[in-house]
């Protein structure tokens, strides 16, 4: 018994390495006919009890300009949220 529950250990420990970054959940929950705007949005960061950090993202507002929110600034801001 003591092989059976030490192996699942050493294996998450090779998953969830310091050299990896933590498993990450992220919902995007958006208007359909609009482009995602930051104004008025939300950011909820919550760290699930097996280390998988979960991000679930809303946007309240479209974006009707010509302007397109890129992944690098996305990913910008939500970093500036806390993680609960």
């Amino acid at each position: 018994m003591k092989t059976v529950t030490g192996r699942p250990r050493r294996l998450e420990n090779q998953i969830w390495s310091a050299d990896r970054p933590p498993p990450r959940v992220r919902m995007v929950v958006e208007m359909a006919w609009a482009k995602p705007s930051l104004e008025g949005a939300t950011c909820i960061g919550t760290l699930w009890p097996n280390g998988t950090l979960f991000e679930m993202v809303r946007f309240n507002k479209g974006n009707q300009g010509p302007d397109e929110l890129t992944q690098d600034e996305l990913d910008r801001w939500i970093e500036s949220f806390p993680i609960q």
